[in-house]
């Protein structure tokens, strides 16, 4: 692992010296095994979320037949509109609403509107396309109760962000005003330079076999498939779309293919590369990096 940059933090530069140790390997087909690790990782979103500042509240609800959670700054936000839509990440196997809520409640608070976090099914157990079907269900529903301002998420949550959208479109339905994506999984057959040549500097995925098993647990000989692969989706009539990443993530090419291929199909895409940062830092709210990154989601969320 390579020093961090001076320019940093110096708490970004202490993760960065003494990261969070990987999770260990295991069958991600196993979901026994699976299911014990998404038990583990409460514990850690719990952490992430007591480091928060500020006052805020939670409603579980359910739309679309899809389980989730609503986040607001206080009760009289709850029932605001429009509403945001959140997808978290987690690879499509692990995480939830509440364990990634962490970079969910920064938004309800800097923007005053609730933020609806959807818990779409997980694979091993149910394997693509049951994410994308779960989160369409979920934003339909939304949508016939409230005004959708704009979709985001952090992860395979970002991938799943770009996918729900041109499920939409194509379906004929009204998009929101704005998506955003951070640190964006939208490309399952991991073939960006990146995956080889960050793989040494990034703190959380330092395995090179760790996304094609992930891919292949959620999408299996599917993995290619522009629902399950939206960088290879076609784009055109998607709103503007926010790219958050940091340069040393292996997924640095996903976001930055993503945002040629938007571009390419007339999208407004805005790439903002945090230089010296890892996957999904945002979920630290130690960190000043953080602090700005979501200053700049927030603002770019409600923007018409």
């Amino acid at each position: 692992m390579f020093e961090p940059a001076s320019h940093l933090s110096s708490e970004a530069q202490a993760y960065l010296r003494d990261p969070a140790p990987p999770i260990a390997p295991i069958d991600w087909l196993d979901a026994d095994a699976v299911e014990e690790l998404r038990r583990a990782l409460i514990e850690q979103g719990a952490v992430e979320v007591e480091a928060l500042k500020g006052d805020w509240v939670s409603r579980d609800e359910t739309w679309g037949g899809v389980p989730c959670v609503r986040f607001a700054a206080d009760e009289g936000a709850l029932d605001r509109s429009p509403v945001l839509v959140h997808l978290h990440g987690g690879a499509y196997l692990i995480g939830s609403s509440r364990t990634n809520a962490a970079v969910v409640i920064p938004i309800a608070q800097r923007t005053g509107l609730p933020v609806v976090s959807i818990d779409y099914r997980l694979a091993p157990e149910h394997p693509f396309p049951a994410a994308v079907d779960d989160a369409v269900a979920g934003v339909q529903a939304l949508r016939e109760a409230a005004p959708v301002q704009a979709i985001f998420g952090e992860s395979a949550g970002g991938g799943l962000t770009i996918a729900v959208a041109v499920a939409l479109r194509d379906a004929g339905v009204a998009l929101p005003a704005r998506l955003a994506v951070l640190s964006p999984w939208v490309d399952l057959t991991c073939s960006g330079d990146s995956y080889r040549t960050l793989v040494n500097v990034d703190p959380v995925f330092s395995d090179p076999e760790i996304p094609p098993a992930l891919a292949h647990a959620y999408a299996r000989d599917r993995v290619a498939e522009p629902l399950a692969s939206p960088v290879f989706a076609d784009h055109r009539g998607l709103p503007p779309t926010l790219i958050q990443v940091g340069s040393r993530e292996v997924l640095f090419s996903d976001a930055c293919r993503l945002d040629e291929a938007m571009r390419r199909a007339g999208v407004d895409t805005m790439l903002d590369v945090w230089d010296g940062l890892w996957h999904v830092w945002q979920l630290d709210a130690t960190l000043p990096e953080s602090t700005v990154a979501l200053d700049q989601l927030a603002a770019f969320l409600v923007m018409p």
